[in-house]
């Protein structure tokens, strides 16, 4: 399924009569079974976004369609992968995974094959009896990944789900999303402070402007596919992460600027 986001404004009521503007006439379409990452500085509204594309939060203009549908709350075509600890610290592996389909009625014999699945698909075989206490970081977003891909999401939302982890960390599952991911036809946006890990993963990086936040610029990454994470140390990847933090840098520097305004 493909996204539409048409002229999306949001505006926060502040104190008093103050109103903050946090986005501003966003255009952009992302296209069926296209991997899309937005990157911008911070506070410049990339979650916002990504949560009035959920249906989670209503915008102030504009609108939001999932396929032909418009997006007037929670859709059950999208799924959704945050950058908070979410799984259910009292569920196993096998139970987190298990839990949509279990909310959705879903038989246990068919909900046990669909989670098993997808936990090989995330490569956590082995560990279907854990608690999530007992698995690392990035295990327990391979998990969050898996009782999202299990209930089969056309369009598959992403806020920073590797953004607590180290480096390294982040290199690895973005191969293994990438892996995941080229298995699915689901429609991606991603989202990300990570010029790197927006180059890697994506067909496209949408660059936002400082607050109010709108689109700044578009890079194509006409990196071959399948890639994976050896692709960073080439020519051509280093060229596109450069013409990203050339424009994502001027915007970092006025949000910078209008912070020391404000405390001045």
């Amino acid at each position: 399924m493909h996204i539409q986001i048409k002229d999306v404004r949001k505006v926060f009521e502040g104190r008093g009569d103050e109103k903050v503007e946090a986005l501003s006439g966003i255009d952009l379409t992302v296209s069926e079974n296209e991997f899309v990452a937005i990157v911008g500085p911070s506070g410049c509204g990339k979650s916002t976004l990504l949560e009035i594309v959920a249906g989670l939060t209503e915008p102030s203009g504009g609108e939001v369609l999932i396929g032909r549908d418009p997006i007037n709350g929670p859709h059950p075509e999208v799924g959704i992968v945050f950058q908070q600890e979410s799984t259910f610290p009292w569920r196993t592996v096998l139970e987190n995974v298990e839990f949509g389909l279990e909310m959705h009625g879903v038989g246990k014999k068919e909900r046990r094959e669909r989670s098993l699945e997808l936990i090989e698909l995330v490569g956590l075989q082995g560990f279907e009896g854990r608690y999530p206490g007992e698995l690392s970081g990035g295990m327990r977003q391979r998990v969050a990944i898996a009782r999202t891909l299990v209930m089969d999401p056309g369009v598959l939302l992403m806020d920073e789900p590797f953004g607590a982890l180290d480096e390294q960390t982040r290199l690895i599952l973005g191969d293994e999303l990438l892996r995941i991911w080229s298995r699915t036809e689901a429609t991606a946006l991603f989202i990300t402070h990570s010029i790197e890990e927006a180059t890697l993963l994506s067909d496209r990086v949408v660059v936002m402007s400082a607050r109010p936040g709108t689109t700044r610029k578009v890079v194509e990454v006409d990196l071959e596919r399948p890639r994976d994470s050896s692709v960073v140390s080439t020519p051509e990847f280093g060229r596109l992460t450069g013409e990203i933090w050339e424009v994502l840098r001027e915007e970092s520097m006025k949000t910078l600027k209008g912070q020391e305004r404000g405390g001045s």
